[in-house]
């Protein structure tokens, strides 16, 4: 079974007076529903994945603070289509996998074949990306639904994902 990962499409991000916007970001926003809607309609499953950080987070020694737990910032931006019963995994590192319950969550809906989507294409996605593979998930990142804050590290990215990473597809 398939499940989308949506990645971090959080308003700090993606809206105009977020905290961290990545330059874009609501580009994605048609793409990303027309896979969460082809996703359903195959019985698959969509999860948002979340960046739920604490105020005093050490990723903000190299980031500015953004998507504290709580905050506006930190919230699934209006625009996507969810469902209530679609799974939240919240997480405070890049990895979707670390420190969360996401692949307790793939388990029990039988979930092997996973489908990345968001933001930021060469950190959350890729380290998603990495440890799923290593899970011996099979991977595809979906390219016209990933950004990164420039072209250079988007390209990069998608191609290290391509080239390095075991069971890793881009579509």
């Amino acid at each position: 079974m398939k499940a989308l990962l949506v990645i971090d499409m959080l308003k700090d991000f993606v809206n105009e007076d977020g905290r961290l916007v990545v330059p874009g970001a609501g580009e994605l926003i048609g793409p990303i529903n027309r896979q969460i809607r082809k996703v359903r309609e195959g019985g698959g499953l969509v999860i948002f994945v979340c960046d739920a950080h604490d105020r005093d987070d050490r990723e903000f020694r190299v980031w500015p603070p953004h998507a504290i737990e709580g905050t506006r910032g930190a919230e699934v931006i209006d625009e996507l289509d969810r469902q209530s019963g679609d799974p939240i995994i919240k997480k405070k590192r890049y990895s979707a996998f670390y420190n969360t319950d996401l692949e307790e969550v793939l388990e029990a809906h039988g979930v092997d074949h996973l489908l990345l989507a968001g933001v930021l294409t060469d950190i959350c996605v890729m380290h998603t990306a990495v440890d799923a593979a290593m899970r011996d998930y099979r991977v595809t990142v979906l390219e016209d639904c990933v950004k990164s804050a420039s072209e250079e590290a988007h390209r990069w990215a998608l191609k290290h994902m391509k080239d390095i990473i075991m069971e890793v597809e881009i579509e």
